[in-house]
């Protein structure tokens, strides 16, 4: 008795083919869709980094005579409150200006000359998702004789 060979394509393999590039779409649509979070998180925290380092300037522009007293520890024109974009529109930025004193630092400078060297910090929040992420600078300006 003669077998005859059949050719042709079974269930089996149909279902081991359509499984296989379902997982293959599905690991494209993952690294996708990473990708376009981390690229979302690396722009927010550039425009972030980029709104801290303008007030830093702004601050240093204005001069020593804007920061306030020992003791206060808020510019004016620096409330704590979301940024405005050039429009005037609200940005989903949130700023929180500073100002620390030397002397208030540590103990180690309580004996040092307030009012001649100032710690500014700027932080700005934003949201990615539901996760709340923060960029922080700092600078010291100081008193120019």
């Amino acid at each position: 008795m003669r077998h005859k060979k059949e050719k042709g394509v079974t269930g089996i393999d149909i279902t081991i083919a359509v499984t296989l590039i379902a997982i293959f779409i599905a690991l494209i649509a993952i690294l996708t869709s990473n990708i376009q979070k981390k690229s979302e998180d690396i722009q927010k925290n550039s425009d972030a980094t980029m709104y801290a380092v303008q007030i830093i300037e702004e601050i240093k522009t204005k001069g020593f005579e804007i920061l306030p007293k020992k003791g206060t520890n808020t510019i004016d024109g620096y409330e704590p409150g979301y940024i405005l974009d050039s429009n005037g529109k609200e940005t989903p930025y949130y700023q929180e200006v500073t100002v620390q004193d030397y002397t208030e630092l540590s103990e180690e400078n309580k004996d040092k000359v307030p009012e001649i060297l100032k710690q500014v910090t700027v932080k700005i929040r934003y949201k990615l998702g539901s996760e709340e992420k923060e960029v922080t600078l700092s600078t010291i300006i100081s008193k120019e004789s």
